[in-house]
C-alpha cells in the first residue's frame, strides 16, 4: 500500500503553515516595479516558482509504501564428506548417493524463497569448508575425510552466517562422531541455537543397526611375524570377533602366500557364535613349509549383511629357514663362559637352546637322569661344558655317541673336569671326540688342580689361526688378523694331539703350535673339541660381534649349514603391519669384524607388489669404527603389501641387499563401524523443536522444504519504505537548483530591464 505523507520542518505543521503564509504575503506585497505587463508576469512567475519550492521544503511531502515480507536471513546446509558416507545405506545405494539426492532436491525446492534467504552449503568431516550452493555442488566431490566431527559442523554453521540472522541449520550425515572432541559437543551448539530461536533440521542417512546392519567378523591379535624352521609344527594364535551372528558358524582359513603369489591352504576351522557378540581366541597348529619368505593370511569368510570386510583378514610375515637347530647345553660349572655362550646363541631365532646344569654337590647321586635328552633325534647339537663323565653316566653317554653317529653335532669345551681329566678317555665318547685322550689324567671331582697340571696350558694364550674355515672366518681379506686382535684366553686344556682320521682338522693353535680347536666327524655327525672356556673375555672387552659370530658359525657347521662369513645387513623395522598414518622407522646395521668392505653409500627403497620401486628420501647415517647404521622413515603409503630393501649403491659391492616385507593397512576410525547413529541426530534436532526443528529422512525432503518455507512465512513482518522530498541527494539538489535558478533568473532579468 502506498500513501502520501507530509513531514513539516521541526515536526510542526503550524510552523510550516505560518512560514508558508509569510512567503505568500511577501510574494503579494512585494511586486515588480514596472509598468510593462510582460516583464511583470515573468518576474512574478519566477518568484512564484521559488516560493513554491520553499513551501515544498517547509512541508516535505513524501510517499510511504508498506508491505509484509520476511527479513533477509541465512540458511546453512551442512553435508557429511567423510569416508563413512561411502558405506552402503540400503540395497539401492550408498549413503553418499542418498545425500546427493537429498541436497539436489532441497536446492531446487528452496529456489522459490531465495530472494529473502541466503543459502550457504558447507561440507564437513574433521574440519568444515564452504561449497558452492548450487544443485550439482556434490557431483565432483569424493567423500575422503578420515574423521567426522559433528561439533565442528554445527559450530561452523553458525560462523558461516557472518552476522546475518540465521533462518536455520540443516545437518545431513550418518550422525557418527569419530573425531575426538576438543571442545563443546554438538549438543552444546544445539542448545545455543535453541537460545537464539533458530531451528536445527537433521537428515539422518545410513542404517541404524538391527540384526544384519550390525554384523561384522574381524580377525585380530595375529603376531606380525614368525621365524620358523622348515617342517616344524608351530601354533598360530589369533582372535576372532563376531557380532550379530548368534548361532552361525563362520569359516576361518589359513593360507600360505609365497613370493610369487601362489596360495596354499594351511588349515581350516569353523568358529561358532553362541551369542550375539563373541570374542574367541583360536590356536591352530600349522606345519612350516619349505625354506623361504611367506605371508600367512588368516581370513574369515565374508558373511551376508557384513558392511565392513577389510577386517576379515590379517597377515603375518613368515621367514622359514632350513632345519632349525635344537641345542642341549650340559654344564657342570656355572661360570662366565656358560652365561655369555647362552646369551650369544639365544640371540638367533633359528637356534633353540636348552640348558642343563649339573652342580658338583650332587655327585652322590650321579649319574643324574636327563630324561630322554640324549635319545637320537631329540637334539641336533650337544654342548658339554666342564662336566664330569660320571655326572652323565655311561648309558647316557652311549646314547649321545649313537645320536652323533646318526647326524647330531657334538662340541666339548675346555675345563678342569673334561676330556681325560673328566673321565671321557674311558667313556663311550672316547671314539667320538676328535682329539686323543689320556686316561691317566683322570681327576677326582673334589681334587685340587695344581698350578702346573699336565693337562692344562697356563694363560694368557693368544689363539692364532691354523687354517681358514667357515667356523673361524670373520670375513675380510685377512681373517688371521682378526684373531690377532682378540683378547687372550685365560688358559686351555692340553691334549695328546688331534686324532689321525679323515675330516680331523686343527683350526686354532697357540703360538707354540699346541691345538686349541680341533674338528672332526663321527658317523654322519660332526664334532668339535675346544681347549678353552674363556671366550667371554672377548665380549667383556668390546668384541661381542666376534663372540656371537664364532659361536653361531660353530653351531651352523655342526648342523652342516655353513654360512658365508661376509658382512651382512641387519634390517629392522618398528612394525611390519601398521596403519596408513603410522610413523614407522627402520634401521639397517652393518657390523664388520674384518677388513670391512663397507660401501660408501647406501640406498633404501620401497618396492610395491607391482614391482614399482620408490626411493626413501628421509634417511640418515651414523658410523663407528666397526659399525655403520642407516636409518629412516617409511613414507606415507596407501594400503597394500610392500617390501623395504636396503642395498649398497655400488652394484659390485660384496654385501648383499637385505629386505623386509610389510603391510600398510586401513585402520581408519571413520570406517571401523558400519552402523549410523540417526538417533543422535534426532536428539539434536529435538533440542530446537519448540522453534520448528526436527529430523527428516532423505525421502522426506519435500516435508523439510515445506517446514522451512512455513518458518520463513512466520518470520514475515511489515516493511515500510518511505521516500521524502529532500531526504535523498537527488530530490535535495533538485529543490536547491529550482529555488536558486528561479531567483538567479529573476535577478538577471531585472538587471537587464533596468529595474531596481
Amino acid at each position: 500500500m502506498t500513501s502520501l505523507q507530509l513531514e513539516p520542518i521541526y515536526d510542526s505543521a503550524v510552523v510550516a503553515v505560518m512560514a508558508s503564509i509569510a512567503v505568500v504575503i511577501v510574494l503579494i506585497l512585494v511586486t515588480p516595479p514596472t509598468e510593462n505587463q510582460i516583464h511583470r508576469r515573468w518576474l512574478i512567475a519566477l518568484r512564484s516558482v521559488a516560493a513554491l519550492v520553499l513551501v515544498l521544503a517547509l512541508f516535505r511531502p513524501g510517499l510511504v509504501r508498506t508491505e509484509t515480507r520476511a527479513a533477509d536471513a541465512t540458511l546453512v546446509v551442512a553435508v557429511d564428506v567423510s569416508r563413512s558416507m561411502t558405506l552402503p545405506d540400503d540395497e539401492r545405494a550408498d549413503r553418499w548417493t542418498h545425500q546427493q539426492q537429498a541436497w539436489q532436491q532441497l536446492a531446487v525446492g528452496l529456489d522459490a524463497i531465495r530472494e529473502t534467504m541466503n543459502v550457504r552449503l558447507m561440507g564437513y568431516e574433521k574440519n568444515a569448508v564452504e561449497l558452492a550452493a548450487v544443485q550439482d555442488a556434490l557431483d565432483g566431490i569424493a567423500p575422503e575425510g578420515e574423521l567426522t566431527d559433528l561439533a565442528a559442523a554445527a559450530t561452523s554453521s553458525i560462523a558461516l552466517a557472518q552476522g546475518q540472522p540465521l533462518a536455520g541449520v540443516v545437518l545431513m550425515g550418518d550422525g557418527t562422531q569419530t573425531a575426538p572432541l576438543e571442545g563443546p559437543g554438538a549438543e552444546r551448539v544445539a542448545q545455543t541455537l535453541k537460545a537464539w530461536g533458530v531451528p536445527l533440521w537433521t537428515v539422518p542417512i545410513g542404517p541404524a543397526g538391527g540384526p544384519t546392519a550390525n554384523r561384522d567378523v574381524a580377525i585380530e591379535s595375529l603376531p606380525e611375524s614368525y621365524h620358523l624352521f622348515a617342517g616344524n609344527t608351530f601354533d598360530v594364535s589369533f582372535q576372532v570377533h563376531l557380532r550379530g551372528m548368534a548361532g552361525m558358524a563362520v569359516p576361518v582359513q589359513l593360507n600360505w602366500v609365497d613370493q610369487d603369489g601362489n596360495v596354499t591352504v594351511a588349515a581350516q576351522r569353523r568358529v561358532i557364535a553362541e551369542t550375539a557378540k563373541l570374542t574367541e581366541g583360536v590356536t591352530i597348529p600349522v606345519r612350516a613349509p619349505q625354506p623361504g619368505t611367506y605371508r600367512l593370511n588368516v581370513q574369515a569368510e565374508t558373511q551376508s549383511g557384513e558392511t565392513i570386510t577389510s577386517n576379515n583378514i590379517q597377515t603375518a610375515f613368515v621367514s622359514v629357514r632350513e632345519g632349525g637347530g635344537r641345542i642341549l647345553y650340559v654344564e657342570g660349572e656355572s661360570l662366565y663362559e656358560q652365561r655369555f655362550l647362552r646369551m650369544a646363541l639365544r640371540r638367533f631365532p633359528d637356534l633353540d637352546l636348552s640348558y642343563q646344569w649339573i652342580p658338583r654337590d650332587t655327585a652322590s647321586r650321579w649319574p643324574l637322569p636327563l630324561a630322554d635328552g640324549f635319545r637320537p633325534g631329540k637334539y641336533d647339537i650337544y654342548i658339554l661344558g666342564d662336566v664330569d663323565a660320571d655326572a652323565i653316566g655311561r648309558e647316557q653317554l652311549a646314547n649321545l655317541a649313537e645320536s652323533v653317529s646318526q647326524g647330531a653335532g657334538l662340541v666339548m669345551l675346555g675345563g678342569y673336569h673334561t676330556y681325560g681329566a673328566g673321565g671321557y678317555a674311558s667313556s663311550p665318547l672316547a671314539d667320538v671326540i676328535p682329539v686323543r685322550l689320556d686316561p691317566s689324567l683322570r681327576r677326582d671331582i673334589d681334587a685340587e688342580v695344581p698350578a702346573n697340571a699336565a693337562d692344562q696350558i697356563a694363560g694368557p694364550l693368544a689363539a692364532q689361526l691354523s687354517r681358514n674355515h667357515p667356523i673361524t672366518d670373520f670375513g675380510g681379506k685377512d681373517p688371521a688378523s682378526v684373531w690377532k686382535r682378540l683378547p687372550p684366553l685365560l688358559g686351555a686344556n692340553r691334549w695328546a694331539g688331534p686324532k689321525v682320521a679323515p675330516g680331523v682338522q686343527v683350526l686354532l693353535e697357540t703360538t707354540k703350535k699346541e691345538p686349541l680347536l680341533v674338528i672332526g666327524e663321527y658317523g654322519r655327525g660332526r664334532t668339535a673339541a675346544l681347549a678353552f672356556d674363556s671366550t667371554w673375555q672377548w665380549w667383556r672387552e668390546g668384541k661381542s660381534e666376534e663372540h656371537r659370530r664364532f659361536w653361531r658359525q660353530l653351531m651352523l657347521w655342526l648342523l652342516s649349514r655353513e654360512e658365508d662369513a661376509g658382512d651382512r645387513i641387519d634390517l629392522q623395522m618398528d612394525a611390519r603391519r601398521f596403519a596408513v598414518d603410522a610413523d614407522i622407522a627402520f634401521q639397517a646395521t652393518l657390523s664388520s669384524v674384518g677388513e670391512a668392505n663397507t660401501p660408501l653409500d647406501w640406498i633404501a627403497e620401497v618396492i610395491q607388489e607391482s614391482g614399482e620401486v620408490t626411493p626413501v628420501s628421509d634417511v640418515s647415517e651414523t658410523s663407528t669404527a666397526s659399525q655403520r647404521s642407516f636409518s629412516g622413515k617409511i613414507p606415507t603409503l596407501p594400503p597394500g603389501y610392500y617390501r623395504l630393501r636396503v642395498r649398497p649403491t655400488d652394484a659390485n659391492a660384496t654385501i648383499k641387499p637385505e629386505s623386509l616385507a610389510f603391510q600398510v593397512i586401513d585402520q581408519s576410525r571413520e570406517m571401523s563401524s558400519p552402523v549410523a547413529d540417526p538417533v543422535y541426530l534426532r536428539q539434536l534436532a529435538e533440542i530446537t523443536s519448540q522453534h520448528g526443528g526436527g529430523a527428516y529422512s532423505y525421502e522426506q525432503i519435500d516435508e523439510l522444504i515445506a517446514q522451512i518455507t512455513k518458518r520463513r512465512r512466520q518470520a514475515e513482518a511489515p516493511v515500510i519504505e518511505k521516500a521524502t522530498l529532500g531526504d535523498d541527494p537527488l530530490s535535495g539538489w533538485l529543490l536547491f537548483l529550482l529555488f536558486t535558478g528561479a531567483l538567479v533568473t529573476e535577478w538577471s532579468l531585472r538587471r537587464r530591464w533596468g529595474l531596481a
